[in-house]
């Protein structure tokens, strides 16, 4: 009988065969890990610098369900029916190598490390202000913690997996805890009357979400490759798997704006947050667990990535990952985290949506797979260069809808049309 390990580097460039899919609840487990992070609650303290407690709580729902519908389901079902990772299937729209330039370097392998060394970074702070470990050693606390959190994604998704099924209870309790003390400090008459001291629309939030999760939907067929192909459980990991980003961010903002009133002048900043409130203790613990469950996907999935671009094998090249992103850690990455994030969110989105318009609108899965397909490559690049020159509405959401539009119309119509003419 093969042990996981052999199982995951078997069907690492392989369509997964039915004998070996898992249920929903693997996918929707690690969906649950990757988004119940510290994202959730920096999210929560960027709104209240832009929006009441309501509007927050509306723009929080409404981007919950974009997510879902708009990224997930396509996506998912994408993988789900393919059984194949999201570089293979990216090989449709953008030939060989540019899947690999495309959704092995760019979607998956660089933004990856780069948020593996953001997360470690901020799991190393909670450890060294909980703890009051000098600042010199943090160059040794993130070594550490970049190491540990990098084994379970070395093994595989069914590691993963019980990593998160066996933490999914302790973030729950650990986050509901903290809401509770929050409310017995402040007041919901003062909570629902906080007035923001630079107004924003609900759009600018809704792209916070949107653009925070972008990286995370587009390499999904990494892990719904796994599920069987059927629309039902693909929400329903979608639904579950994002719960998370509903829940924390809401109660972030209750934590947040109550830690305002107690001179906290980091409201993102979920350690400083419950040190606020008197748990520094479970600051550490719940900022460990939350970076953890979220930094296995970035490491699986960069190790595929790296495999696909290069050879090689994925066990050493997720440990590979996890290095390199700690390393950006040391280095002073998260020094970068607002410019890292908008760049990505530019870069990504567009890739996701020519992988959409491909799948379900444009060929059908009827082109011959090739060195390079400049149509799919280019519409990318039409849809980033919108999404940067026009910054209204959701950037991310025109990103994919442009970059996906100009594909759909170039094999629709132009394609079509120049065929006619030398027949």
């Amino acid at each position: 009988m093969k042990t996981n390990r052999e199982i995951e580097d078997y069907y690492a460039n392989r369509p997964i065969g039915q004998k070996d899919k898992k249920s929903w609840w693997y996918v929707a487990a690690i969906y649950f890990g990757l988004t119940a992070s510290l994202s959730s609650f920096t999210t929560a303290g960027s709104y209240i610098s832009g929006l009441t407690l309501s509007q927050a709580l509306i723009s929080n729902v409404i981007s919950y369900f974009i997510l879902a519908l708009v990224l997930f389901l396509p996506m998912g079902l994408i993988g789900a029916r393919e059984g194949m990772n999201t570089y293979n299937i990216g090989e449709k729209p953008f030939g060989k190598t540019g899947s690999k330039i495309l959704t092995a370097l760019i979607v998956t392998a660089i933004p990856s490390m780069g948020w593996y060394g953001i997360q470690v970074s901020v799991a190393s702070d909670a450890v060294q202000y909980s703890l009051g470990i000098d600042p010199k050693y943090s160059a040794i606390t993130m070594l550490v913690l970049g190491i540990i959190f990098v084994i379970p994604a070395m093994y595989g998704v069914s590691s993963m997996a019980w990593l998160d099924f066996i933490t999914i209870p302790i973030i729950v309790s650990i986050v509901l805890f903290g809401f509770f003390k929050a409310l017995s400090i402040g007041s919901v008459d003062g909570l629902l009357s906080y007035v923001p001291s630079d107004p924003q629309n609900i759009f600018w939030s809704i792209n916070l979400s949107i653009g925070g999760m972008i990286i995370g939907l587009t390499f999904l067929p990494d892990y719904t490759r796994w599920m069987k192909s059927d629309k039902k459980q693909t929400l329903l990991a979608g639904f579950v798997g994002l719960s998370p980003e509903l829940v924390l961010v809401s109660i972030g903002l209750v934590m947040a704006l109550t830690a305002t009133t107690l001179g906290v002048d980091q409201p993102w900043n979920v350690a400083l947050v419950l040190g606020a409130l008197g748990l520094p203790a479970i600051a550490m613990f719940l900022v460990i667990i939350l970076q953890w469950t979220t930094n296995i996907t970035a490491a699986y999935s960069t190790g595929l990535a790296l495999q696909k671009a290069f050879g090689g094998s994925r066990f050493w090249l997720t440990f590979l990952s996890g290095l390199i992103g700690t390393l950006l850690s040391i280095f002073g990455i998260i020094d970068h985290f607002i410019e890292f994030l908008n760049l990505l969110a530019i870069l990504v989105s567009p890739i996701a949506g020519v992988i959409i318009s491909d799948y379900f609108f444009t060929k059908k899965r009827n082109l011959e797979v090739t060195n390079f397909h400049w149509s799919g490559v280019v519409s990318v690049i039409i849809g980033g260069v919108f999404a940067f020159l026009f910054p209204y509405f959701i950037e991310a959401i025109n990103g994919l809808i442009v970059a996906g539009l100009s594909y759909y119309v170039y094999h629709t119509f132009i394609r079509k049309g120049n065929k006619k003419i030398h027949e």
